[in-house]
């Protein structure tokens, strides 16, 4: 009698595990981190000595309405950003939009090393590869332009005037490094419970200590950041004063300028009026603020951490679930429609900022 019933709740277990397996290869995202649906291409193209290894993905029909080229925002970035750029990137191919994207200088099969690079070196980098596929679609045909995170707001606008990019899509950029770096600490320190005034105290200490170091006549000397490897301690020297406030209104072709109002990296209402007013004489220039979103457009609070590192086993599982419903509802269905000159309505988005 014990046997029988052991046996049935064995089965019942097995038929359990079995349906909980069908809901969630029926009700998942999961095949948004394959590209079974998308023609892929490997190239090679080359820049300041480097030979940079990609892959072009197109949309099954091979023929692209537009060519998103990819730029990557910090760190160690392959490709596929650890496969966290497949759900956006399956979005774009469904939509019709191809996307190129290669792995840093130094990372997966790239040449040389990311570190070694200012923002200019970085942009230099952008225009090339623009150029490059820009070349396999000759009499622009095809539109070609930059899609790139975070980072990328230092790049991609020196990069947009020193080439011809048919459109510029930039997602959660900070203007000025510096304040990008006080802003970001702030949060940092608040989450670990840190009153104002301790706060306020240790960033102005910080950012006294950081100008002695990084600024133009600062020390520069490794010793003084033992927290620091030395390639990126030679990194942030060289890149610690950049600010895109010049860049942006030589921008060429099409820009819009997209963050998510609950970023934890980067100031996004303030760095969205910067770009309003920076971009105030190109007719071709939006900016929109996405609510309820954080720093790459995944929905907040649910995937709303600082850095990668801070992820729970649980979220990221989450995420792989999720896939692109990850991100807020419809905020990648504008971008797509935007860069195929759709001319979606960005008005609930726009920013709102003092006169």
């Amino acid at each position: 009698m014990m046997a029988h019933y052991c046996k049935r709740i064995l089965v019942g277990f097995i038929l359990l595990l079995i349906t909980a397996g069908l809901l969630l290869v029926f009700t998942s995202h999961l095949d948004d981190f394959d590209f079974d649906n998308t023609i892929q291409q490997e190239l090679t193209f080359e820049s300041q000595g480097n030979t940079l290894s990609g892959t072009l993905l197109l949309p099954g029909s091979g023929q692209p309405a537009a060519v998103a080229v990819i730029i990557h925002g910090d760190g160690p970035q392959d490709r596929y950003s650890n496969m966290g750029y497949s759900p956006l990137f399956n979005t774009l191919t469904d939509a019709g939009i191809a996307v190129f994207s290669w792995d840093k200088a130094g990372v997966g099969s790239s040449r040389g090393n990311w570190l070694d690079q200012s923002m200019p070196d970085r942009a230099e980098e952008a225009a090339a590869a623009l150029r490059f596929i820009q070349s396999r679609y000759p009499g622009g045909t095809v539109q070609v332009g930059f899609l790139g995170f975070s980072q990328a707001g230092w790049v991609i606008p020196a990069a947009a005037g020193q080439s011809h990019p048919a459109f510029s899509v930039i997602i959660g950029a900070a203007v000025n490094w510096r304040d990008q770096g006080q802003f970001y600490q702030k949060l940092r320190y608040a989450q670990q419970g840190k009153t104002p005034d301790d706060i306020a105290r240790l960033l102005a200490e910080e950012q006294t200590e950081n100008d002695r170091i990084f600024s133009m006549n600062g020390s520069k000397d490794p010793a003084n950041r033992s927290d620091m490897t030395p390639d990126r301690f030679a990194f942030v020297a060289k890149n610690y004063l950049s600010d895109s406030s010049a860049d942006l209104p030589h921008m060429n072709g099409r820009v819009l300028a997209v963050w998510g109002a609950e970023d934890l990296n980067v100031n996004a209402r303030a760095d969205a009026c910067r770009y309003q007013s920076a971009l105030k004489d190109n007719p071709q220039a939006d900016v929109m603020v996405v609510p309820q979103a954080g720093h790459g457009l995944l929905r907040a609070p649910a995937f709303n951490y600082q850095l990668e590192s801070d992820w729970p086993v649980l979220r990221r599982w989450h995420f792989l679930y999720s896939g692109r419903d990850a991100y807020y509802p419809g905020a990648l269905n504008l971008i797509t429609d935007w860069i195929e000159n759709k001319k979606p309505d960005l008005t609930p988005y726009l920013p709102v900022c003092k006169a």
